[in-house]
């Protein structure tokens, strides 16, 4: 293993690790820029999707009970909330639901309860 003659040198064997590494570099860097492109057509497309017409509040904690009924564009609402049709709003107030004092989902939807 010298410089000259028989033997692998070791500047060469360097020189292959260095190339398997920029091959490796280069390949996780392609997934990188996958991940990148995909996450960015992921927010085109919710970025794209309008509101609900009108969601449920859902207070904090796994099971916890509804807060109110809010309009799917509603600033109050927040971040806890599902979708819901027209007449899942209406059993919603039904049930006792707050409407939301700022959207007046209710008044969208003429519940006279």
């Amino acid at each position: 293993m010298n410089e000259k003659g028989g033997g692998v040198d070791r500047l060469e064997l360097l020189r292959f690790a260095e190339r398997v590494a920029e091959r490796h570099l280069a390949e996780v860097r392609g997934w990188r820029e996958a991940e990148e492109r995909r996450r960015a057509e992921v927010q085109v497309g919710e970025a794209r999707r309008p509101p609900p017409d009108w969601v449920l509040q859902r207070g904090i904690g796994q099971g916890s009970p509804p807060v109110a009924v809010h309009e799917g564009d509603c600033r109050v609402a927040g971040s806890r909330v599902q979708p819901l049709t027209r007449t899942q709003v209406l059993e919603a107030l039904d049930a006792g639901v707050e409407a939301c004092d700022v959207c007046r989902p209710d008044k969208e939807v003429r519940y006279l309860g």
